[in-house]
């Protein structure tokens, strides 16, 4: 079937799919060479567009590291959060799975958390993306606090916990914890048996 002229961009390409190519290439380059090591056109070569074809997908260097860390917040494995646990599955079982699989070895996996990490950090000298990294942090903190909430009504987290404290004392420590992992200062199944040990004594219902 024909593609609409709505859905071309100027170089006859599916826009949506050379977005996403070319955030995938920003990822990686990312993960590669931090924020810093990125340059507009090594992105575009790794995506395989024109640096004119990516300007017009983001307007700018800045733009294009905005997206990729919107992107890393939607494909990070919490965002599962944002739908209600599978039939059976407890509050607080889906919020351990979803923490948990933060410290992944999966290649996409892996360079979220580096997007994530590393546009953080530039953002303790770069004003213009704190209000980025502000909003999708508190995005995330929701969704962990929306799970909290549910594992309260369901019994598998004890009800004496504030949902919005837990949710932000979480992503914090998963942060902290993948930054560590990806800087080599601990190993990942250490990393991971110290969330598991922080979910089971914070949240933890006793029959949970």
């Amino acid at each position: 079937m024909p593609r609409s002229a709505t859905n071309l961009d100027p170089h006859g390409d599916a826009p949506r799919e050379r977005r996403e190519a070319i955030l995938v290439a920003a990822a990686q380059v990312i993960s590669r060479s931090g924020v810093r090591g990125l340059r507009v056109e090594q992105v575009a070569a790794e995506a395989k567009v024109s640096p004119p074809l990516l300007y017009y997908h983001f307007a700018s260097r800045q733009g294009l590291i905005r997206a990729a860390l919107e992107r890393a917040s939607e494909r990070a494995p919490s965002a599962a959060l944002r739908q209600a646990p599978a039939k059976g599955e407890t509050g607080y079982a889906a919020l351990r799975t979803a923490l948990l699989a933060e410290l992944d070895e999966d290649r996409e996996v892996r360079d979220n958390a580096v997007v994530w990490g590393e546009v953080s950090a530039s953002a303790v000298f770069d004003s213009e993306l704190r209000d980025d990294v502000r909003r999708v942090s508190a995005a995330w903190s929701a969704e962990v606090a929306g799970a909290v909430q549910r594992g309260i009504e369901d019994s598998s987290i004890r009800s004496d916990v504030d949902p919005d404290r837990a949710g932000q004392l979480l992503t914090a420590l998963v942060d902290g914890l993948c930054n560590r992992w990806l800087a080599g200062g601990i190993d990942r199944e250490a990393a991971r048996s110290l969330l598991e040990a922080a979910l089971k004594q914070t949240l933890r219902a006793p029959n949970g």
